[in-house]
This record gives structure tokens, C-alpha cells and sequence, in this order.
């Protein structure tokens, strides 16, 4: 399972997130497909109407096999308790489930309000199903973490593919919680519902493909994550799919602006070939801004991977090529000969 949100950059495996002129392969037309969505924040809300027995947590854990072992084990920490005896386990958890009541009835009421983007995510994950090979049908969980960093995952396991999002982690800046829980505020990029399908597809193409990119420098670490946001761009749904990216107008305009300053400023740091994550690191990290000397001032996070889809886009353009073929070709050196990328001036 890839049970990371994409901030910080956890993996775990068991077993084992558009823009017409950004691709060359055409823009996409396929026909949107329900994808099984199950809410588990409900669930919880009606268990905790009554005092939990170790036969409802049995009950459970059978009704949604894998999803709760993943939940319940990892993104809820309960694997220290495997020791313990059901009944303990079961207490705790109704206290657990107790504490949250009122937290499960905001999210549920927010959630019926907010709900658009259900759809927005069928449309997009037929169209990535149209460009990718080999794109499963997913069963999609929208979960509670308790306001943990955990705001999507994805899980394999026995040719079977589990999308999460955590649903609290999605109600829009005006929710109270955040303030009181001390949330960073830079969560405040990811936390708009019309982003969750964005965020899901952008967790599920790392966790598909990162491995065989082999990243070992700047570059490669700019050019698989600009194929990846290539491809959002490409299937997004919406007039303006850099919100989904967490940017506003005036950000991404300030990116396409200063793309040529960013990117001399990485050749005279002698960045771009570096293996020292240390030296670029600062153009990967989530955030409010980018900071370092040269890097103009407000400049928003992850310049790296706006780059890198910069690069991949112009690659796209120069080629022709494939989503499958984009992807297949990991030679990051070669994607960035035959782009021609260069926005000095």
C-alpha cells in the first residue's frame, strides 16, 4: 500500500491528481464510468450510536476485508494493539469512536453539501483508463484519519486497486477544526472536495510508476513528476485544473513567468544533473513558498515539478508520443534533448 498523502513522501508496499496544448496525443473523449464508492465515515457515525461490542468489530473487519486492515493497522495506528486481547481492542476503539461522533456528523453534513466532485472523478479516471494501459477499476473509501497527514492512499493487493481519501481533510478552509487542531497551513492548498480526484490519481500514478523511474538526480525527479502532472492537466475536467494543483491564477502565472529565472538559476547552481537531494531538494518541497537564494521572492512550492512538466509538455509536443510510451521512456536526459526546453530569453 501506498498509504502516504503526497506531502511527505512515506512509502509503504504490501504486496505492494485538461489542457489541450500540453499534449500531442489528442484530447480525450471516452464515455465516464461509475466507479464503487463506499463511505466509511458513515459506517463509523452509526457505530458510534451504541456502545461498540467486539462482534461489531468483527463485523466490520469481514464486511471490508483489506481496506480495514489497511485503515484500521496503518493510517489509525491500532497494529500496537494486535497483541492485546478483542474486547481491550474493541473499548478503546469505542472510545475512539465516541470522541469523534460530533466530528463524524460535520463531515457527513459537509460532505452532502460538496459532493460535484464525485462525478468529476469518474470523468477523470475514464479518461486516464482511455490513455494509460492497464488502469484497473478501483473501489474508492472515503475514510476518517483524525486529522492525520494521511489524506489519500492507494492500495494493490491480489490484483485488486483501494483508493482513500480522508474525508475531514477536505471541507475547505472555513472548517474551525483546522485552526484549533494547528493543521500547517500550507494543507490549505489541498483541502477544496474539487481537488480529491486530482490528489487520488496523482497518489496512484507515483505509486504505479515511481519505482521503475529509477530517480537519481534533479532531473529525473523533475521529469517523472512533470509527466505526471501532464497527464492531470490532460484528463482534468475542470476550466481551470492549476486549482487542483493547489495554485491560484496569479501563482501559475507567476511559474510560466519566471520559468527562465528558475531555470538558469538551477543551471548556475549546477542542479540539474546534482544526486545531492540536499542541493535541490527546496524545488520538491510542499509548502507555502520556494526559498533559497536567487529564487524570486513569493515564488510558490514545488517549482521543481512545474519544470518538469514544462519539459515533458514540450516533449509531448516535439514527439507525438503515447501516455504509454511517455512512461515506458525513463530516460529523463533524452526527454529533455528532444524537447528543445529552453526559456531563457
Amino acid at each position: 500500500m501506498q498509504k502516504n498523502n503526497i506531502f511527505n513522501k512515506v512509502f509503504f508496499w504490501i504486496g505492494i491528481t485538461g489542457l489541450v496544448v500540453l499534449n500531442g496525443c489528442g484530447e480525450p473523449s471516452v464515455k465516464s464510468k461509475q466507479i464503487v464508492h463506499i463511505d466509511f465515515v458513515d459506517e463509523l457515525n452509526e457505530l458510534s450510536k451504541k456502545p461498540l461490542q467486539v462482534s461489531d468489530l468483527k463485523r466490520i473487519k469481514y464486511k471490508h476485508g483489506r481496506f480495514f486492515d489497511v485503515w484500521f493497522s496503518e493510517i489509525m495506528d491500532y497494529s500496537k494493539y494486535s497483541r492485546y486481547p478483542d474486547s481491550m481492542i474493541a473499548n478503546m476503539f469505542n472510545y475512539w469512536l465516541q470522541v469523534n461522533r460530533t466530528v463524524f456528523k460535520a463531515v457527513q453534513k459537509h460532505d452532502s453539501l460538496n459532493s460535484d466532485w464525485k462525478n468529476s472523478f469518474n470523468n477523470q479516471w475514464a479518461g486516464l483508463q482511455s490513455e494509460l494501459s492497464n488502469v484497473p477499476d478501483p473501489v474508492l473509501y472515503g475514510y476518517f484519519s483524525q486529522f492525520s497527514n494521511y489524506n489519500t492512499f492507494v492500495d494493490t493487493f491480489k490484483g485488486k486497486t483501494l483508493l482513500g481519501y480522508s474525508k475531514e481533510m477536505f471541507m475547505n478552509d472555513t472548517f474551525a477544526l483546522y485552526k484549533a487542531l494547528d493543521v500547517p497551513s500550507f494543507y490549505m492548498r489541498y483541502n477544496d472536495p474539487n481537488q480529491i480526484p486530482t490528489l487520488l490519481i496523482w497518489n496512484y500514478l507515483k505509486s504505479r510508476f515511481e519505482a521503475e523511474h529509477k530517480i537519481n538526480n534533479m532531473l529525473s525527479q523533475a521529469v517523472f513528476e512533470g509527466k505526471i502532472w501532464a497527464l492531470l492537466m490532460h484528463i482534468s475536467d475542470r476550466d481551470d485544473p492549476n486549482l487542483d494543483l493547489g495554485y491560484t491564477a496569479d501563482e501559475w502565472a507567476m511559474m510560466e513567468r519566471d520559468q527562465g529565472q528558475m531555470w538558469r538559476l538551477i543551471l548556475d547552481q549546477k542542479a540539474l544533473y546534482s544526486t545531492d537531494f540536499n542541493l535541490y531538494r527546496r524545488y520538491f518541497v510542499y509548502g507555502d513558498q520556494t526559498f533559497g537564494a536567487g529564487i524570486p521572492q513569493g515564488c510558490p512550492p514545488l517549482i521543481g515539478n512545474f519544470v518538469g512538466y514544462k519539459i515533458v509538455s514540450k516533449y509531448i509536443d516535439e514527439t507525438g508520443c503515447s501516455w504509454d510510451e511517455l512512461f515506458k521512456t525513463t530516460d529523463a536526459t533524452k526527454i529533455l534533448r528532444l524537447s528543445g526546453y529552453n526559456p531563457i530569453k
